[in-house]
């Protein structure tokens, strides 16, 4: 016997889970299109490289392959859903969208060799170390502050609110776990304590989602010397629309997330609906990321007017055969950035939309041991007020 979801929210929660493992495939997919021309596959190249022909067959091929994949991943979940129920829908959907993202990389990793070889080959090279220039224009767009992160604590604040005002209607024995199918499979005795199991949760996710958008402020900047302002204007769109897209992402995750909890807790709401949450926010988030990725690109690439209907860079004053930049050397595999001398924590990603941290800081290392620390230490603390 195998448990099955039979009502609307079971089937709504399987139909979001299979989205999962597609929308993952997308978002890597068209991660060759949105990058950038100074950057395939994580190499850095001349500008006319995006539309060469070998390069762009390797594009094509890498977004064909990976979309692929996330096809199949689909309907292999899709069947087990249907022959093996609920619980190994999710895990299937969990499992194959992680594979999904490791056979991205792989992939990318053997068209980042090709790309190497064709490099050498035709003897590229580079204009000399990156060059750093902000532009000083009350016209360029601003991301959000952090300040704006504060509505977080209005959330965990509306949460424990919520809590306490219906407490004296929460059941006796109080429902504080569920299957993949919703069905709830652990119980504890009704508590006041109870009430903070979904605040914590919520200050965790808020923790994450401040921290990311601190990388959109933070981060370093690419900005070409030879024409600084409108590459300059373009990141700082991009970089409002990261911000937005954080702020957004991270209110409706911990809202939803913390909120259904805390009335499924009080008996409110059917902690079933926890799993449909988290599944709806994951799908709102990988939308979102692939909406911000297609309008924008990294570093604003989107809308830099860059390669010219002959297939030839525009005239920007970068349309040679050399590369404005060249950092392969602290690049392992074109995804991780490991540079002591570099002070910036948080660098614009190669391959990829967003930012990755500078594994070469010891301050990122402390603050994922804190990170790590806080996640497994926040079940404990649950038992211990319970």
């Amino acid at each position: 016997m195998h448990s099955s979801p039979t009502t609307i929210t079971g089937v709504a929660t399987m139909i979001v889970l299979l989205l999962l493992p597609a929308l993952t495939a997308i978002g890597i997919a068209i991660v060759p299109w949105v990058v950038g021309r100074h950057e395939v596959f994580g190499v850095t190249v001349p500008p006319d490289t995006f539309a060469d022909a070998p390069i762009r067959r390797y594009r094509i091929v890498f977004s064909i392959v990976v979309g692929a994949l996330g096809a199949v991943s689909v309907l292999a979940c899709f069947v087990l859903w249907r022959l093996a129920g609920a619980t190994m829908t999710f895990w299937c959907a969990s499992v194959l969208s992680v594979l999904v993202m490791i056979a991205g990389f792989t992939i990318q990793q053997r068209f980042r060799r090709r790309v190497i070889a064709i490099k050498r080959e035709r003897g590229w090279t580079t204009a000399g170390a990156k060059r750093m220039v902000i532009a000083d224009d009350d016209m360029i767009p601003r991301p959000l502050t952090l300040w704006w992160d504060l509505v977080y604590v209005l959330v965990i604040a509306a949460t424990i609110t919520v809590g306490y005002a219906g407490y004296d209607h929460m059941p006796q024995r109080v429902p504080i776990h569920t299957d993949a199918a919703g069905i709830v499979n652990g119980w504890a005795d009704k508590s006041p304590s109870v009430i903070w199991f979904a605040p914590l949760m919520e200050l965790m996710l808020a923790a994450v989602m401040t921290g990311a958008h601190a990388a959109v402020l933070y981060a370093k900047r690419q900005v070409n010397t030879d024409s600084p302002t409108n590459p300059t204007r373009r990141y700082a769109t991009m970089a409002r629309a990261w911000s937005v897209y954080v702020l957004l992402v991270g209110v409706v995750t911990t809202l939803g997330i913390g909120m259904t909890i805390q009335l499924g807790t009080i008996g409110v709401l059917d902690l079933g609906l926890v799993g449909l949450t988290g599944a709806f926010a994951g799908a709102f988030a990988l939308i979102g990321g692939i909406m911000v990725m297609l309008f924008y690109g990294q570093h604003g690439s989107v809308n830099d007017g860059a390669i010219s209907n002959d297939g030839s860079a525009n005239n920007d004053g970068t349309d040679d055969d050399t590369s404005p930049w060249d950092e392969e050397r602290y690049w392992y595999g074109g995804i991780i950035y490991v540079n002591r001398n570099d002070p910036t924590i948080w660098v614009p990603k190669r391959f990829g939309a967003g930012w990755t941290v500078n594994m070469g800081r010891p301050a990122v290392w402390v603050g994922t041991v804190i990170l790590l620390i806080l996640v497994i230490a926040l079940p404990f603390v649950f038992t211990v007020l319970l």
